[in-house]
């Protein structure tokens, strides 16, 4: 009588690792002082916008005028849309992107002072908005003014206040994180599973 195959697996032999050390200290740390630099520059208009939205006053501005600035010239003042809409179709035509419009807008202060600013935003194409609305009044928007020197405003609603110096602080805290991340592990030993042996090993090849 034949005796019966031994049917029990064989035990696995234990898995190699390999240490691996990431290095480039030097290199992630540059990586980490650029983050820190994006995000410094973000707050040269990041953190006067906030300053002024806690400590600053709030107003609703009136449009009283569109102001257009170019190179060579001296600027161009228009009270009416109708001035503005004719030098948007005179720019387009002549193909001009060098002039700049800006909006001028006058409000009431909190002590009741009446102050008229500009816009901290302007366009190529067309002004930030008309002079008047559909019902022919003054068109207005929201915006935030320092209490100290109200002719320093800014529009808290447009999305050109907050894209630029959003984007650098985003990206700066992006390269903080993941430079001082990298620049943490750069030196240390990290033990990694050797799978090149151990695939060898699995298909009855001799190890390396």
């Amino acid at each position: 009588m034949s005796a019966k195959p031994d049917l029990t697996p064989a035990p696995e032999a234990p898995q190699r690792h390999e240490i691996y050390v990431p290095r480039y200290a030097r290199a992630k740390t540059l990586y980490l002082v650029f983050g820190l630099v994006l995000f410094a520059l973000s707050f040269e208009k990041l953190g006067p916008a906030i300053k002024l939205g806690f400590a600053g006053g709030r107003a609703r501005g009136e449009a009283v005028r569109v102001v257009r600035t170019q190179s060579g010239g001296g600027p161009v003042v228009y009270t009416s849309d109708a001035e503005v809409l004719a030098a948007v179709k005179a720019g387009e035509e002549a193909r001009d992107r060098d002039s700049v419009f800006w909006v001028e807008y006058a409000f009431a202060t909190e002590e009741g002072r009446r102050v008229e600013a500009r816009s901290p935003l302007g366009q190529h194409v067309k002004p930030l908005q008309p002079i008047r609305d559909r019902d022919g009044l003054p068109s207005t928007i929201r915006l935030w003014y320092d209490a100290r020197n109200p002719e320093r405003i800014l529009l808290p609603l447009q999305f050109g206040t907050w894209f630029l110096p959003g984007m650098l602080a985003l990206f700066g805290v992006l390269a903080v994180t993941m430079g001082g991340l990298l620049r943490f592990h750069a030196n240390r030993p990290i033990e990694m599973p050797d799978l090149s042996r151990s695939h060898a090993e699995t298909n009855g090849d001799p190890p390396a």
